[in-house]
């Protein structure tokens, strides 16, 4: 999947994925939070990445049991197409 065919949003405890072409949202509960060398990570209660997917949404991803979304601290800059 391509990262622009995704959607996460980040609100108060909880973080929300949305693909393009499906009528679902996934609901993620947020576990904690690190920001540490410029980099924030954010954990997940569960996966809500495909095994081959590693960016999402301009959010790098990974996990085996939970997700863990991580980016730059800063600006988001906007994606190249």
């Amino acid at each position: 999947m391509k990262t622009e065919d995704c959607t996460i949003a980040i609100g108060e405890g909880v973080a929300t994925v949305k693909r393009r072409g499906t009528r679902g949202t996934t609901v993620a509960n947020i576990l904690g939070t690190v920001e540490a060398d410029g980099i924030e990570v954010i954990c997940l209660d569960r996966l809500v990445h495909g095994i081959f997917e590693d960016n999402l949404d301009g959010w790098c991803v990974g996990g085996a049991v939970t997700t863990l979304l991580s980016r730059p601290i800063g600006p988001r800059r906007p994606a190249s197409r």
